[in-house]
């Protein structure tokens, strides 16, 4: 039998979903369970949106789309990024995934090359490492302290920057930890952006923000 490939045995799985799946299991055998594995909200789609896709699948419309997103979604989302972050961007440079891990994995799949660097948050999301390696990729993480409020230390981040470095990866609010970086360190994450040593990265900012939040302006 053909071994499985070498992009996906450097690849690791995600603990919280082998621990979401135990914990699945368990309850189907009546054990009662909190879960601290996954971060879901904890409420459901509002009636309007329960409402909205009643109305969209009666209507039929359950069939192929645009691989990169509704036409009317993308214009929405270029006017709801020029509105709440004057950021703008026209719709048809605007692609829609279905989940940001989908959206990730795409965006490094197109930027990255083989032996190209990659800046992650330590600790963060599983994928950035996985999705690294699993490209061919180097990943290099730079610390989150308590000491440092676990904000990037910035100058850990232009010390850890190479010539080979490629991608500069960013998540605030932080996951796991929550964390919602200051503006100080947003600003500084575009300074260090532009230091010769780093002129050929790409940044790809993932970010949940709302308009009350000054950075999302």
């Amino acid at each position: 039998m053909r071994s499985i490939s070498s992009r996906i045995s450097v690849m690791s799985g995600e603990g919280a979903l082998s621990v979401f799946a135990r914990a699945k299991e368990l309850e189907a055998q009546g054990r009662s369970i909190i879960h601290l594995e996954l971060g879901e909200p904890d409420f459901h789609p509002g009636a309007s949106v329960i409402e909205s896709a009643q109305k969209a699948l009666a209507a039929g419309k359950d069939r192929y789309c645009a691989v990169n997103g509704l036409p009317a979604l993308k214009q929405e989302i270029a006017a709801y990024l020029d509105r709440t972050r004057n950021i703008k961007v026209a719709a048809e440079n605007v692609v829609v995934a279905p989940g940001c891990k989908l959206s990730l994995f795409q965006s490094m799949m197109a930027l990255l090359e083989p032996g190209d660097e990659v800046l992650y948050p330590d600790p963060g999301f599983p994928g950035y490492a996985s999705i690294s390696l699993g490209l061919g990729a180097v990943p290099v993480p730079f610390t989150l302290s308590a000491r440092n409020q676990l904000q990037p230390d910035l100058a850990e981040v232009a010390a850890k920057i190479t010539p080979r470095t490629r991608m500069l990866l960013t998540n605030s609010p932080g996951n796991p930890t929550g964390t919602v970086y200051t503006d100080a360190v947003t600003c500084g994450y575009c300074r260090t952006r532009s230091t010769p040593a780093s002129s050929t990265a790409t940044s790809i900012f993932r970010c949940c923000a709302t308009p009350e939040w000054p950075s999302a302006r």
